[in-house]
């Protein structure tokens, strides 16, 4: 016959009140409210019939004056006494509804109570993947809102969680946690909670007589305060320790007494632990038609609260009895449940198992050399001795064989790790020689196009002023003389209007060759004032086209100031873009603005010509426009559409 303690050992801070949620904001004040509340909390720990009655009518009460903060508290009431009393689907409905009012409210205070509530019915339902989710965001939003309450009440049921795995270690270390927060913020409540799950693993471990001690002396106090859930609680854990120490007569009316408190509490899931123990005692006592009652009695509430980590216990149980009666078809059909239900309950479990199997069998190996060493206690003192010597050389070798080992392992990880740092380093190193030689010829390179296009546009400038110089020096010298020659000559005839006609004819060459040197190679701005020169520039094309150009200098002053290199690149672009202009936009005006800033020298042109699209492919003047920025780190944008005119934006660096 198969004990059921699983739930026993669960034992949460269950009697945990709504003050715990804690939402940080005042609700409204209203006296039913307040007294429905005060009445949940004078009989949550007594009587769970009328708390839950008062907890019932204090939620319709909140939803009906529509107060979302007191109905938050009606929910987690709720969800709270379900968990009490066995009801685990209530408890995860009820609480799931509170968790969702509080994100509609946008508040995280409280959400750490209802998420150890939700973990712990999860855990009572044998869902522990679940149970362990829940237990670590009650954990994370406990810190977040600096509750160290509910921080203890996580630890101490997530070592109940190991309890059930049987892992004795962890649970008393996350109970230790648990103890040292309660101590910290003075709650002595929750300091006797961990001290009775202590004494549940001293119980798991099979430390009866020192587990007694703990629940003696924890029921001493919860007697005196007439908390009847705790008592109910450490009742069924002595009358369950009886049972395992097989003195079933006595256990018998431990459980009977026991289950009269639980009945009166309401709290079902725990009815249906006694009635098995009642079933398994009875069994062994040889009444096994009252066995079979108490089985089906606890099936009975099993299926109405989902219990399916009881279930398969009690169907085995079930089984057994009848087949020891012979009833082979009933033994069958109750063996046959009890393995689809412990079925279910193993997928649940089974990653937890596959995690713990290595765990285990470390275990069994110890418990291997325990029985080893009894065994060798049982030999003659002389044997023993030599048993002893040989187990000492024995010994001796095998840990100088595995220090040697454990030696040589760590030396040759060490080298391998030294190994494959120095690769790593080295890979690094040549990547960044890569790198840096990556980097070293694009500079190279851009200095190179630089170079060369400086070297180009010094070229264009030499060329132009040599034009210059030919045509001023040359032609313009040409002029200047038949202009002489030509008023001597027609000195007698000055006066007749062919002889008007040829001299003004002249004066206009020798006007345009003067115009032409000048625009090829001009003096020098600070002696003739770059936005006079450009002014006259574009009062030429306006008198010689049929464009309109009108100009624009923001400041004047402050523009013929600024250096000659960068006025003279100025003049070039601005001369180059209005030629275009001329020849390709069709346009009928066109604005030429200059505004200098702090940090650069901005200059706009628009037209109102046919435009352009942006093409791959770019003319001379363009190309040379942006060399010319590319050189001083300029900037060149075009917007320009079909019939839509062209507005070029430049902005020169001044420094």
């Amino acid at each position: 016959m198969r004990l059921l303690t699983q739930n026993i050992i669960l034992f949460l801070t269950l009697c945990i009140s709504v003050n715990h949620v804690c939402l940080g904001q005042q609700t409204k004040n209203n006296g039913l409210i307040d007294s429905l509340a005060t009445v949940y909390y004078n009989h949550v720990k007594t009587n769970p019939v009328i708390a839950k009655q008062a907890a019932l009518q204090w939620l319709e009460e909140s939803q009906k004056q529509k107060i979302d903060l007191q109905e938050v508290r009606a929910l987690y009431a709720l969800g709270n006494l379900s968990n009490i009393t066995g009801d685990y689907k209530s408890t995860i409905q009820y609480t799931n509804d509170a968790l969702v009012l509080l994100d509609t409210l946008k508040l995280d205070k409280g959400k750490a109570a209802c998420y150890n509530i939700l973990a712990s019915a999860y855990k009572n339902l044998g869902d522990y993947p679940k149970a362990m989710d829940n237990y670590m965001q009650c954990l994370s939003f406990a810190n977040t809102t600096n509750s160290k309450a509910q921080e203890a009440n996580a630890y101490q049921n997530i070592a109940t969680l190991y309890l059930l795995q049987k892992e004795y270690k962890k649970s008393a270390a996350n109970l230790d946690r648990a103890a040292n927060l309660y101590r910290e913020i003075g709650d002595d409540d929750g300091v006797l909670t961990t001290l009775f799950n202590f004494a549940n693993i001293l119980k798991e471990e099979g430390k009866f007589d020192q587990a007694r001690e703990h629940y003696k002396t924890v029921l001493g106090y919860r007697e005196k305060e007439g908390n009847q859930a705790v008592i109910a609680y450490i009742n069924i854990n002595l009358s369950q320790m009886l049972v395992q120490e097989e003195r079933c007569k006595e256990a018998v009316v431990a459980l009977k007494k026991t289950l009269g408190l639980l009945k009166a509490l309401q709290f079902n899931s725990d009815i249906a632990i006694v009635l098995n123990d009642l079933g398994v005692c009875e069994t062994k006592l040889g009444h096994k038609t009252e066995a079979i009652n108490y089985f089906n009695q606890a099936l009975a509430i099993g299926d109405e609260q989902s219990l399916l980590l009881y279930k398969a216990d009690i169907y085995k149980n079930l089984a057994q009895l009848y087949q020891e009666e012979k009833n082979f078809e009933k033994a069958l059909e109750f063996y046959q449940k009890g393995v689809t239900t412990g079925a279910e309950q193993l997928t649940l479990d089974k990653e937890k198992y596959v995690a713990n199997i290595q765990e285990r069998y470390e275990t069994q190996l110890k418990e291997a050399r325990i029985e080893l060493l009894e065994k060798e206690q049982k030999l003659s003192e002389a044997e023993l001795q030599k048993v002893e010597l040989t187990v000492k050389k024995q010994r001796l070798v095998r840990n100088t064989l595995i220090t040697g080992i454990a030696l040589a392992l760590i030396i040759l990880v060490i080298l391998r790790w030294s190994y494959v740092k120095r690769l790593k380093i080295q890979k690094q190193l040549n990547l960044q020689q890569e790198e840096n030689a990556k980097q070293k010829i694009s500079e190279m390179m851009k200095d190179h196009k630089l170079s060369v296009i400086e070297r180009y546009q010094e070229g264009q400038d030499e060329e132009r002023s040599r034009l210059a110089r030919e045509i001023h020096d040359g032609i313009g010298s040409d002029l200047a003389s038949i202009k002489i020659a030509f008023e001597h000559y027609s000195e007698p005839y000055q006066d007749q209007t062919q002889s008007k006609k040829i001299a003004t004819a002249i004066n206009n060459a020798c006007q345009d060759i003067r115009n032409l040197s000048h625009q090829l190679h001009p003096l020098a701005f600070s002696k003739i004032g770059f936005t006079s020169f450009l002014k006259d520039f574009v009062t030429q094309i306006n008198a010689t086209s049929e464009i309109e150009i009108n100009t624009y200098f923001f400041p004047e002053d402050e523009i013929d100031q600024l250096p000659e290199v960068l006025l003279a690149d100025a003049y070039r672009i601005v001369q180059e873009l209005i030629n275009n202009i001329i020849k390709h936009a069709e346009a009928t005006t066109a604005d030429v603005q200059l505004t200098k800033h702090d940090t650069h020298l901005n200059i706009v042109i628009n037209d109102n010509g046919k435009g352009f699209k942006n093409t791959k492919t770019q003319g001379i003047g363009l190309r040379n426009i942006k060399e010319r920025l590319q050189k001083i780190k300029g900037s060149l944008d075009i917007d320009s559409s079909n019939n839509h005119g062209t507005s070029i934006t430049i902005d020169m660096p001044t420094n």
